[in-house]
Order: structure tokens, then sequence, then C-alpha cells
């Protein structure tokens, strides 16, 4: 018995952005299952059980086409920018014994000891790419935080492996840290910047009182000097 969940695909007789879009308004997904030196055969996919399929967090699943069952890894979905629904899918088909390439989660597990301090736990990298078996692939994978520091680093070299998977990514890469929290320094920032507004206003305003405050006794002299030029 397969250990993959079993997919109901079609052959797709038409290709092109048109047949696509009549694939779709019959409540189906269209897609493509490619393999190495064999050009893509285009299918399409009943979209309630590709939605409840990918729901198992499988990426592998087994299909087939043309009277042949295959193994196929998920590759890529495309998402419609607004409905957030899937448009399009493409699979690689695969072997169950040939080791293969692909991206998958990472996830922290543990409570960090800086976080306990008041430290912020912060994640860069999300997923890792990894080489194994079909039958081998992750869920994901876990990386302990527990014995984390303020101001520390994991990387990837200290990410939990299981029996033969590989990690292709590079191993000095951070993955998560546990930083000091920013608000005060934030906090600081803020009332200096409204602490220079303040000032600079209260400058304007003596600046324009000056100001006022001599235009009436130029104008004053200058009638002075008038008049004293009209008697002589």
């Amino acid at each position: 018995m397969s250990k993959f969940e079993k997919l109901n695909v079609d052959i797709r007789k038409e290709n092109g952005t048109s047949a696509a879009r009549r694939t779709r308004l019959q409540n189906k997904v269209p897609g493509v299952v490619y393999h190495s030196g064999v050009e893509g055969i285009p299918l399409s996919i009943e979209k309630n059980s590709l939605n409840k399929a990918l729901k198992t967090g499988q990426m592998i699943f087994e299909i087939n086409v043309g009277d042949e069952d295959q193994f196929v890894l998920v590759k890529e979905i495309q998402y419609h920018p607004v409905t957030d629904d899937i448009i399009h899918i493409d699979f690689q088909k695969v072997k169950e014994d040939e080791k293969i390439s692909l991206d998958v989660a990472v996830r922290s597990v543990g409570d960090a000891q800086g976080v306990k301090l008041g430290g912020i736990l912060v994640q860069m990298l999300n997923s890792v790419s990894v080489k194994c078996k079909p039958s081998e692939i992750p869920e994901y994978l876990e990386i302990d935080v527990t014995e984390m520091a303020m101001n520390t680093n994991l990387f990837v070299k200290d990410i939990s492996l299981p029996d033969d998977v590989e990690i292709l990514t590079a191993e000095d890469i951070a993955v998560i840290s546990v930083q000091e929290p920013k608000e005060e320094k934030e906090e600081v920032v803020e009332m200096i910047e409204e602490v220079a507004v303040d000032e600079a206003s209260s400058d304007e305003v003596e600046s324009e009182t000056e100001q006022s405050s001599d235009s009436p006794e130029d104008k004053s002299s200058e009638v002075d000097k008038g008049e004293s030029g009209d008697e002589s």
C-alpha cells in the first residue's frame, strides 16, 4: 500500500491561457506534471479534492496519468491575488527510492531564557533546503531555543535533522535570534524629537515677536525724519 495520498487528476486535451480559464470555470484547477527530459503533461484537478489533499500537509501525492501510477512532488502553487484561490499547480515526477531536493519549514521549540528576561525572539529564516527520499520528507524541522540568552543567535547547523535527511542550506546562516526590546530606545528618540520641535517652535515665536515689536519704532522714526525735513 502506498505511503502517499492518492489524488485524482485528468489529462487536459487543451493547453494555453484560454483552456486554463475554461478549466477553472468547471470548478477545477489547471496544472502540469513535469519529468526530466519529458515535456510537461497538462492536468486538471477537482478544486475541492485538491484543497483537501493539500490540507494534509503532504507534499508528495500518488496520481494516475495515462494508466500509469506516478509519485509527484508539489513544486509550485499559484494563488489568485484577491480571492487567494489556487489558480495553477505544478508537479514534478519523482521516484520513491531516489533522493530529491526541496524546501522544508523550520519551527522553534522551547522557551528561550532570553525571552523570559524580556527579550524578543526573532526568526529570520523560515525554511531550509534539504535532500532526502520522498518517503523521508519531514513535515517541518525543529530548532531548540531553550538555552538561548539575550543577544544570541542560532544557525542552520543547530537545526535538528532526522535520519537520512541532508541539509543543503549553508550552515552558517542565522535562523533565530533573541534581541533586546527596542521600545525604550524608540521612546527616548521620540522625546528628543518632540523637545527639538518645541524648541524650534519657541524660537520662531520669539523671532516673530521681535520683528513685530521693531516695526512700529522703525516706521515712527521714518515719519519723524520726514516731518523734520518738511519743516526745514
